[in-house]
């Protein structure tokens, strides 16, 4: 059986939801969603940035995981975003270092 993607977003938030109290819930996020956000920021970045941007992604997730709210969007939808602002800043990062 396959899980919907509107029940999948009610699992996740209530994941988050959970994690507050109980962090090592978190994982079931990680778990569920590190490879799709790894591909992304591979199909960016390259595969030796992407292992690092796809880290950072869970670690700035699980220490902001108090204010993510399920009427904002689903928790797929907030990792991705924060995968999108990180792979920005690496780019704007790398295109300092080429000016100097």
């Amino acid at each position: 059986m396959r899980i919907t993607s509107d029940a999948a977003g009610r699992v996740d938030a209530e994941t988050v939801r959970r994690s507050l109290g109980t962090p090592d819930e978190f994982a079931a996020l990680f778990e569920r969603h590190f490879a799709d956000v790894h591909r992304y920021a591979v199909r960016r970045l390259g595969e030796t940035a992407a292992d690092d941007i796809a880290a950072e992604v869970f670690l700035i997730a699980f220490r902001r995981r108090d204010r993510y709210t399920a009427d904002r969007g689903p928790v797929r939808a907030w990792l991705f975003g924060i995968a999108s602002n990180l792979i920005g800043r690496h780019r704007r990062a790398e295109l300092r270092s080429l000016r100097t």
